[in-house]
């Protein structure tokens, strides 16, 4: 089942006991169960459309923060689900030094959108399959703010969501990156804002639990911002509607939930550049540039938006790239 599927059917209250018999009820799936069915658009997304909203997240170029002017959020409330491995594989290679705090790993991660008529701030409930026990669905305590005005105020010391302040997250290695999550700031849902004052106890707990909570959420920004740029361009994503009318049927026969129905999305304009071909070894006197993969990248001039595709340059013995400049038009743009 989808992640979707599995949060719409949760009808449990999520309730943590502590060692001394103490119950807390916390914000958990449960309480977005009918959210979730009710939502008008449910995205499910390939695991290439992942891996290249990840490659246009930290791509070379204008990248996707130079063309914030141009991302809204595509729709006032949306699901967007996707693999959780895919996920994490490709930001591994992407960014192995950061992989320690990017949270529980996870088979399956979804975002639960809702945003304002204009299309530029928004909210984010974030949950997740936890590998260790992919029958149960879980919540983030922590809810992402969005700005794409980059106007909301916001502290840089994970301490104040404790107190109930919202927080922001930086990449000082890339002024890109670091742009795209300034768009975005955490706060603690309030149920789990009150047990986390309350159970922990010593500073290295609370860092503990603040930047796994942060890790959780916080790498999602980039890649989503990624989504929309494309959702807002066109040649575009290309979405396949499933119907679960059939399976239903059968469903209902066993005694069983419905599943939801779904768009799964792909986006077969932005493509990596295949396997590197075998080469001959070259002569020692260099003729030529070497054969080197060169990584997709934005090249943007004024509204016009260029992708330029993943794709191999060398020696003309090992082949040619016949077309790497793919152009994206907004939409409702006459060319």
């Amino acid at each position: 089942m989808r992640l979707l599927d599995h949060v719409a059917q949760c009808a449990s209250p999520f309730i943590v006991r502590q060692f001394d018999g103490a119950l807390w009820r916390l914000t958990g799936p449960g309480d977005y169960a009918r959210e979730v069915a009710a939502c008008p658009l449910r995205y499910v997304l390939s695991d290439q459309l992942v891996r290249s909203c990840i490659e246009l997240a930290y791509s070379e170029g204008a990248g996707v923060f130079g063309c914030l002017d141009l991302i809204h959020l595509p729709a006032e409330r949306l699901w967007i689900e996707w693999s959780g491995v895919a996920l994490r594989e490709v930001l591994l290679r992407t960014m192995p030094e950061c992989m320690g705090a990017a949270g529980t790993e996870c088979l399956r991660h979804g975002v639960l959108l809702s945003a304002d008529p204009g299309g530029r701030r928004g909210s984010l409930r974030t949950f997740w399959l936890p590998v260790a026990d992919p029958s149960n669905p879980l919540l983030a305590p922590l809810e992402t703010l969005i700005d794409l005005e980059r106007e909301t105020a916001a502290a840089c010391e994970a301490g104040v969501l404790l107190a109930g302040g919202a927080v922001r997250v930086c990449d000082p290695r890339s002024a890109e990156v670091d742009g795209l999550l300034e768009c975005a700031c955490f706060r603690l849902d309030p149920a789990w804002q009150r047990y986390y004052s309350s159970v922990i106890s010593s500073a290295a707990e609370r860092r503990t639990v603040l930047e796994r909570s942060l890790g959780t959420v916080a790498f999602d920004i980039p890649v989503l911002l990624a989504l929309f740029l494309l959702m807002a361009l066109k040649p575009g994503l290309t979405g396949q509607a499933v119907s679960t009318e059939r399976i239903n049927l059968k469903r209902a026969r066993l005694g069983r939930a419905p599943l939801l129905a779904h768009i799964e999305v792909s986006c077969p304009v932005i493509a990596g550049a295949g396997s590197r071909p075998d080469r001959e070894p070259l002569p020692p006197v260099r003729t030529g540039p070497r054969l080197h993969h060169v990584r997709g990248h934005i090249v943007r001039r004024e509204d016009a938006v260029f992708w330029r595709r993943p794709h191999w340059r060398g020696h003309l013995r090992l082949g040619c790239v016949r077309s790497r400049t793919v152009n994206l038009r907004l939409e409702g743009s006459p060319h």
